[in-house]
């Protein structure tokens, strides 16, 4: 009998375990994708002037205006090890310092290597130690609506946040360059979310986060998010890193528009692919030889089928600067293919790193009796303007050494360099309260 009922419970021990183990769930895959990829994800810090005064020419309100430098907070990725990032050229244009900070806490001067004249990427560099993690490039064209995916940035400066939604739509128009095909997604994406990886449950970046929608005042999300796709990424950061900055890419001088169904009835279509020719550009005509007019449809490019018209553009992009392409028309009745010459698009310098470069601490300090020196002003050039020191704060120490004069600050920040160092712990007094700030050394 006790054997019979040893065994018993066995049984019932093995059969609660059994049923235990059926009803765990498999675990996320977000979690371990998250966990492989986070250490790619970097957040991007700039400096930038102060807003320019207006016209105004009241004395008072000129006084008001605020003259301090400007921080903003974007998202990165590394692209290679050796220390290429990408972001979203919003993120960074118009700043006088530009700073990458990892996962780790390290913080690395970053240049621009090169922007687009018409479209929002921008190409970093950093000097990153070896052996640092790259993200891997995915191919966005495989993407579904409905597939999973994973944004990682630093929305309203909180770094390594991660969101997770659904593929909500494919190539979307959002007219903000004449290449659009933006992946429209439902996964949270807000301000400091741009320049931030779009990842896929393979943990691969399929896009890069760059544009979020929200109606009339609100700054949040409501889940319309748009990245660019990660093919396109590839395209232009890989001339970036050949040419030192270039993207080389191919245009028509035509302005074109979209085939509707009414135009498509009345010129005699019998779809809706194609671009339909508005005009021509300044210049348009000569340099297409008087081969194509307005009203012309545009409905293969060196033989490949043209969806519409940022189609068309992305296929002349990608193609050599004066090359030969066949351009099958349809105008009005006819049925004919032309040849023309792909022309350059305009493209923007990027700015000469060491323009910027910071000869100064870049604060302006007073005496404070029996205190130490209070900031009266920074210099948005100065290397102490992404620190987090604030006008009004009182110096009352610099590593070891209490201040009672502002030489004296600013000499004990500066003679850190010749230390070998690159940031001077600075302890200041703000509303009453002590905290210590990391001010980065002239270099």
């Amino acid at each position: 009998m006790a054997s019979r009922w040893f065994h018993g419970l066995v049984f019932f021990a093995f059969c609660l375990g059994a049923a235990g183990v059926q009803g765990q769930e498999a675990p996320d895959p977000v979690a371990a994708v998250v966990a492989r990829v986070k250490p790619s994800v970097v957040q991007i810090i700039t400096v930038r002037p102060p807003a320019p005064p207006d016209t105004a020419t009241d004395e008072s309100a000129k006084a008001a205006l605020d003259t301090r430098p400007i921080t903003g907070v974007g998202s990165g990725f590394l692209i290679d090890s050796s220390g290429y990032i990408a972001t979203n050229k919003h993120v960074v244009e118009g700043a006088v310092s530009i700073f990458v900070a990892t996962p780790d806490g390290v913080r690395y001067k970053a240049r621009v290597i090169g922007i687009t004249y018409n479209a929002d990427i921008a190409l970093l560099k950093i000097d990153a130690p070896r052996g640092t993690q790259a993200a891997v490039f995915g191919d966005s064209d495989k993407l579904h609506i409905g597939d999973r995916v994973i944004a990682i940035g630093s929305p309203f400066g909180f770094e390594n946040s991660v969101t997770t939604g659904v593929v909500s739509a494919l190539n979307r128009d959002i007219m903000e360059s004449p290449f659009d095909d933006y992946i429209q997604t439902d996964a949270a994406i807000n301000h400091g979310n741009s320049g931030g990886p779009l990842f896929n449950l393979a943990g691969e970046v399929v896009g890069m986060n760059s544009i979020l929608f929200a109606p009339g005042t609100v700054s949040g999300s409501i889940g319309l998010g748009f990245a660019i796709p990660a093919n396109d990424l590839k395209f232009v950061l890989g001339r970036f890193k050949e040419t030192g900055g270039k993207v080389n890419a191919g245009m028509l001088p035509i302005r074109t528009q979209q085939v509707t169904w009414m135009l498509a009835r009345a010129i005699g279509l019998p779809g809706l692919s194609g671009a339909l020719v508005a005009g021509l550009e300044d210049g348009g005509d000569l340099m297409m030889n008087g081969q194509i007019k307005p009203g012309d449809v545009i409905l293969t490019f060196n033989g490949l089928t043209v969806a519409d018209p940022r189609d068309l553009a992305r296929k002349a992009g990608v193609t050599p600067i004066g090359s030969d392409a066949a351009l099958g028309l349809a105008r009005m009745d006819q049925r004919m293919v032309v040849h023309v010459k792909v022309q350059g698009y305009p493209e923007e310098t990027p700015p000469d790193p060491g323009r910027f470069k910071a000869q100064s601490v870049g604060l302006t300090l007073a005496a404070v009796p029996d205190q130490g020196v209070t900031v009266t002003g920074l210099d948005p050039l100065g290397t102490a303007a992404d620190s987090g020191i604030q006008e009004g704060d009182i110096i009352l120490q610099v590593q070891d050494h209490a201040v009672s004069e502002p030489t004296q600050a600013l000499r004990l920040i500066e003679v850190q360099s010749a230390l070998k160092r690159t940031f001077a712990a600075v302890l200041v007094q703000r509303d009453g309260k002590p905290t210590w700030i990391a001010v980065r050394v002239p270099e």
